[in-house]
């Protein structure tokens, strides 16, 4: 068990690095916590043991979790903190050439850092949200780090397509952005469950997990990034944050390996979703599965040729 200096040592460091993202002197953060210059001092050099209510004064001020400022310690760290391949199985060699080069390493990494940014929202949004709103705010930070990690570019129209662009179109016309001749789109599913299951926000959804399918808008989509998300992060109160569990791509398919569209009536968006054929496509064209036990076997179980998972560990 590590010991209590190197816990004082450790916490104090931890809060000279997230002070000084906040751009404050200790003066000005002493301030903000109530507590006297000193005392920060003494705590940012491992030489107090303070009670937990100045620990939670702190947290406050830093405006994150206790639980981040003792993040890294004997062995506990958050995904931005991890290696990506400690987190996920990743497929390598694997490229994807669209106006720019992404690897399976760069796909895991924007994951990785998407996992982080979510365990650093508030659980309470994500309780406010339907999975529809989940499933797109997921896509879109994932598609601002993947586009960051590549020298990429998100679209910058709402409605353009695709999602990620070669830096070159940075100066397309708003009509040739609706449908760029280059570049990735990113599609996001928390898959389906069985019914009845009454899953709550913050509740694993592998194990109640009946089918994974993508939709789009239009039986055209030749290609996509597909992600799977699930409630897998980070847990705290016994409720665990969602994080992307898979990625997989396909450009090849075809307009039968979309279902009839549906929805066109009333206030729902007229969509279609993934038949087996398409989902078989973009399973032999898997990128990256989470580490943790069951993810990839209950994937192989709905995504035909998924196999290559378990043989690629």
């Amino acid at each position: 068990m590590p010991n209590a200096d190197a816990l004082l040592k450790f916490f104090g460091e931890r809060v000279r690095e997230l002070r000084k993202q906040k751009s404050l002197s200790q003066e000005d953060f002493s301030f903000e916590c109530n507590l006297d210059r000193t005392y920060i001092s003494d705590i940012e050099l491992g030489k107090r043991n303070i009670s937990l209510v100045n620990v939670t004064s702190i947290a406050s001020a830093l405006e994150v979790p206790v639980a981040k400022l003792f993040i890294g310690f004997a062995g506990d760290k958050s995904p931005a903190e991890k290696s990506p391949s400690a987190i996920y199985k990743i497929r390598e060699p694997f490229q994807i050439k669209c106006g720019f080069t992404v690897s399976g390493s760069d796909v895991a990494h924007a994951a990785t850092l998407t996992s982080a940014q979510l365990e650093a929202l508030p659980f309470t949004l994500f309780q406010s949200i339907d999975l529809k709103s989940l499933s797109g705010m997921v896509g879109a930070l994932f598609a601002s780090n993947l586009a960051r990690q590549v020298g990429a570019i998100v679209n910058p129209i709402e409605k353009g397509h695709p999602d990620i662009l070669p830096r070159s179109a940075a100066n397309a016309s708003e009509p040739k952005l609706r449908n760029y001749p280059e570049g990735l789109e990113i599609k996001c599913t928390v898959g389906n469950v069985a019914k009845g299951s009454k899953l709550l926000p913050g509740q694993p959804r592998l194990g109640a997990l009946s089918g994974i399918t993508w939709q789009a808008h239009h039986r055209e989509v030749t290609g996509f990034l597909g992600l799977v998300i699930d409630f897998a992060g980070v847990e705290r109160d016994d409720k665990r944050f969602p994080m992307i569990t898979a990625a997989f791509f396909s450009n090849e398919l075809a307009v039968e390996d979309w279902g009839a569209i549906s929805g066109t009536t009333g206030r729902n968006t007229k969509v279609t979703g993934l038949r087996s054929t398409g989902k078989g496509k973009l399973a032999a064209g898997w990128i990256i599965s989470l580490r943790e036990d069951g993810y990839d076997v209950k994937y192989r179980k709905y995504l035909p040729l998924a196999a290559e998972l378990s043989e690629n560990d």
